[in-house]
């Protein structure tokens, strides 16, 4: 009897620990934010800018145009090239470099079957102010429907070892934007960087 007693209390004990665990308190859900913020209603979704500055760059009427397009590229085949690194080449190898990577580029752009022409956006184009309507304007001036613009930057550094060997290392970083010279909307973007030993 005693052992059944017992057993009935382990069972029970199990059975309380079991329920009690298996209750989870929910946090209460968190305060809305006051209506100063969202509007009059909550339930209303912000469709302007909360920031009275903004209007003087693109109104509110405008970005919610420019969100709304559907951009299909199935009728842009020219690009234009643009780099807009800073020429700081220090030596003949590093010169050669960029020089090749620049023809590997455009010989692997002119092989795509979407482009029907690639050309470099000669300098004597490209203004003073690199600022987006000033580059498509540039664009549409050499008829490119599209504008690739990338940037490369090399950086590098020297450790100095007491005991060591000294270290010297090297970094790239590439950053590229496609901007689409009809509508000024920016197609894509990437950036790349790689660090040399």
């Amino acid at each position: 009897m005693k052992r059944d007693i017992g057993i009935l209390w382990t069972v029970l004990m199990v059975l309380f620990m079991t329920l009690g665990c298996a209750k989870k308190m929910a946090m209460p859900p968190p305060l809305p934010p006051p209506e100063t913020i969202l509007g009059e209603t909550a339930a209303e979704s912000l469709q302007e800018s909360l920031f009275k500055g903004d209007q003087a760059v693109l109104s509110d009427q405008d970005i919610a145009r420019i969100l709304g397009t559907q951009l299909r590229l199935t009728d842009r085949h020219r690009l234009a090239i643009l780099s807009l690194s800073s020429i700081n080449l220090w030596s003949e190898d590093l010169a050669d470099t960029e020089a090749k990577n620049f023809d590997n580029l455009l010989q692997l752009l002119k092989s795509s079957p979407q482009l029907t022409e690639v050309r470099f956006l000669p300098s004597l184009l490209v203004p003073e102010k690199r600022t987006v309507p000033y580059l498509r304007e540039a664009a549409a001036r050499i008829q490119a429907d599209l504008l690739f613009v990338y940037t490369a930057r090399i950086q590098s550094y020297r450790r100095d070892r007491f005991l060591k060997s000294d270290e010297v290392r090297a970094q790239c970083v590439a950053e590229s934007v496609v901007l689409d010279v009809r509508t000024g909307i920016v197609v894509h973007t990437a950036r790349a960087r790689r660090t040399l030993r």
